[in-house]
């Protein structure tokens, strides 16, 4: 069974642990965060949550954005959190869209029951009038591996190539923001970077965002690592959040390449995706950096999302078996060991599939699209039926 997708809308940091912290049920799936004081529409058109929960205190924002919320998603149920309920606020709330209003510190129980209740009640609604909740949306896949040199930007790269041979409108941002190389493996030299980008202080529309990307042949759109490492120390996750927030209506699917370890820009790229794609290889070093970074995906609420990717697979000492035992989770990937074939590519300045397609390592990565694709259509189907 699908989980019941909780999206939060908050105006103090400090609310955004607390519902964290409060949000353990198996039945329940955090994907993501948005800010009272900016537009959320976009993002949450994007994410496509089945209940927000909006927190803070300043009640004329508040009521504004659960207002749009209701008016723009169709079978998104709205719960505030609230340090003091007056019967006032209670009755906006209700008109406002709100199906429930509880104070912050309630216990997770409650809160927990309250949403299932919404989601719950949401759905009898749409059952009962016959009515089809949508749950197309752009998907933000985050390329993530806890080790340098393990073919995260070569499986990125591909990824994107793969969805957009299926038809697909796909956007590429390299985030590995000192050393990011993702314009190397598509031969563009790019005039302008993330960096340029934050440095312009330009409103973020999504005309202006693309005027700092490089369209590819292939069609993928590509926002580059800046040319400077000494930028990346400019560029704020509360940035990051923003680009994708804003690009989301406009791309099927947003393929992150990420930098290997955990920063500010790396934490947002992980809390907005709607999959995170762990890369590791099958040595002692790479499964315990990838063990160490499942558990900080679980204390963040986000192993749920993650698919365990296999790059440079080979008969060898440590099986797919093994890494499973170590792990303690699954693995969905695998993609063969083809140094030949991935550095020829690489040095020609075109993705594996398009300049190897029949090549072993070529084909797996084909299928890796297709079947990124199958689980979401799958997903989408079983949430249609609901």
């Amino acid at each position: 069974m699908d989980k019941i997708k909780v999206m939060a809308v908050l105006d103090d940091e400090v609310f955004k642990a607390e519902i964290k912290r409060k949000l353990t049920q198996e039945d329940i799936a955090f994907v993501g965060f948005a800010r009272l004081l900016e537009k959320v529409t976009d993002k949450v058109r994007g994410i496509l949550p089945d209940v927000v929960v909006i927190a803070g205190e300043n009640e004329e924002e508040a009521l504004r954005c659960a207002r749009e919320i209701y008016i723009s998603l169709q079978g998104c149920s709205i719960l505030f959190l609230r340090a003091h309920i007056e019967l006032e606020f209670v009755e906006k709330a209700m008109q406002a869209g709100a199906r429930k209003v509880l104070q912050m510190d309630c216990e997770p129980r409650l809160l927990m029951e309250n949403i299932q209740r919404c989601f719950a009640l949401e759905r009898a609604k749409a059952k009962n009038s016959g009515l089809q909740i949508m749950r197309n949306s752009s998907k933000v896949i985050t390329v993530f591996g806890s080790k340098g040199g393990i073919g995260k930007s070569t499986i990125a790269s591909n990824l994107a190539v793969s969805l957009m041979r299926k038809g697909k409108k796909v956007a590429v941002l390299d985030l590995d923001l000192q050393f990011g190389d993702i314009n190397l493996f598509f031969d563009v030299d790019p005039k302008d970077t993330i960096g340029d980008l934050a440095q312009a202080k330009q409103s973020l529309d999504v005309e202006t965002i693309q005027s700092y990307m490089v369209e590819h042949t292939t069609g993928i759109h590509i926002l580059c690592a800046p040319k400077s490492p000494e930028i990346a120390e400019t560029i704020q996750g509360r940035f990051v959040e923003k680009i994708i927030n804003t690009i989301r209506p406009y791309f099927d699917y947003i393929v992150i390449d990420t930098l290997p370890y955990f920063d500010d820009i790396s934490i947002t790229c992980i809390e907005q995706a709607d999959m995170i794609l762990q890369i590791i290889t099958l040595d002692i070093s790479a499964l315990r950096n990838a063990r160490i970074s499942l558990d900080i995906f679980h204390s963040l609420l986000q192993k749920e999302k993650v698919h365990v990717l296999v790059n440079r697979y080979s008969s060898g000492i440590i099986s797919i078996k093994d890494a499973q035992g170590i792990l303690d989770y699954p693995v969905n990937y695998k993609i063969p060991c083809d140094w030949k074939t991935a550095t020829a590519s690489l040095n020609r300045g075109i993705p594996i599939i398009l300049d190897a397609p029949r090549s072993p390592i070529g084909r797996e990565l084909i299928n890796l699209g297709a079947a990124i694709l199958r689980d979401t259509a799958a997903k989408q189907q079983v949430a249609a039926k609901k």
